[in-house]
């Protein structure tokens, strides 16, 4: 089969993989379109990486900085995609962005890496937890506040 990924051992790999697939499906569809980006301009690397504006003071202000905040959200998952690894034993970033910039299916994406789907559901849960691993350093960068998405191991239940 694959060869084993080196990912962080004190998550529970099972329970990040699942609130990573929450994060997709709801903060991240909501990040979009209060950004007013489409997910096509998530695949292109035009993406700026400046730092978000300061504090405002009036309406008309505050819910630009709202959009600003929410784009450099985007920018931030963007980015997180793209710092996977992508090879041929671990095509990471290649499922991420067709899961979730090109919205392919499940078995789109097995047959694009050309995994069995057993295999391919192993990789996605990999892809899904480094996803958490390094949205860390993108949400630093970005300054923007992006929910914790690694679930600690439950060292109880050993």
């Amino acid at each position: 089969m694959g060869k084993n990924v080196d990912l962080p051992i004190d998550i529970d790999q099972n329970k990040t993989a699942e609130k990573v697939k929450c994060f997709f499906k709801n903060d991240f569809e909501r990040y979009i379109l209060r950004a007013g980006y489409h997910r096509t301009d998530l695949s292109s690397p035009q993406l700026d990486q400046t730092g978000i504006m300061g504090h405002f003071g009036n309406s008309a202000e505050n819910k630009m900085a709202t959009i600003f905040e929410a784009q450099h959200k985007c920018q931030a998952v963007y980015h997180a995609i793209d710092q996977c690894f992508d090879s041929p034993q671990q095509p990471f970033r290649t499922i991420l962005k067709a899961l979730y910039l090109d919205k392919l299916k499940d078995w789109q994406v097995a047959a694009k890496v050309q995994y069995s789907d057993s295999r391919y559901n192993d990789l996605k849960k990999y892809a899904l937890c480094q996803f958490a691993d390094t949205i860390v350093t993108w949400k630093i960068i970005y300054d923007v506040d992006i929910p914790e998405l690694k679930v600690p191991k439950n060292l109880k239940s050993e």
